[in-house]
């Protein structure tokens, strides 16, 4: 829902054969970049709100890039985790506040890198997936009275001083 707070569990697997993002020691040195958002157009989608568990997250502004519409200003959402054995897994639990502008379905990706490891296999180190919005709460109709009902509380409340005096005497 727009305005709403979502908990999202991300786990990153390493499928092995060497340890992922060990090459410098107390460094997490594992990136999952979220797309990209064009800010220019619109706001992005959610913000981080408070921090995470399991990862470090972060939402940065970019600098203008060449090729990106309205000038090229993207928003980027970062998770950095620590090095991960083979066969072994990580999980970072955070939560996001979707923004009132959130009003539509909007597909992204995430996508893992480790700028100090060789990866055999990059094909598979990104995930596509969607968000789905909530349809917004349709207004709750009000009745609308009809004339003659709008002329007796009118005149009713024109006689309710002479009640009341009538009442006190």
């Amino acid at each position: 829902m727009p305005g709403g707070i979502v908990t999202v569990t991300m786990t990153v697997h390493n499928a092995g054969p060497d340890t992922a993002g060990a090459t410098l020691p107390d460094q997490q040195s594992i990136i999952v970049l979220e797309r990209g958002y064009d800010i220019v157009d619109r706001p992005p989608p959610f913000v981080l709100f408070e921090p995470a568990t399991g990862c470090n997250a972060y939402a940065r502004e970019t600098e203008p890039i060449p090729g990106l519409p309205g000038g090229g200003l993207a928003y980027l959402f970062l998770y950095y985790f620590d090095a991960i054995g083979p066969g072994e897994s990580r999980t970072c639990v955070y939560r996001v506040r979707f923004l009132p502008s959130t009003q539509e379905d909007f597909a992204t990706d995430w996508l893992t890198t480790s700028p100090n490891d060789d990866d055999i296999n990059p094909s598979n180190n990104r995930f596509d997936y969607t968000f789905v919005a909530a349809e917004p709460p349709a207004p709750v109709a009000v009745p609308a009275l009809s004339p003659a009902s709008w002329f007796l509380l009118g005149f009713g409340l024109l006689l309710t001083p002479v009640f009341l005096r009538t009442y006190r005497a």
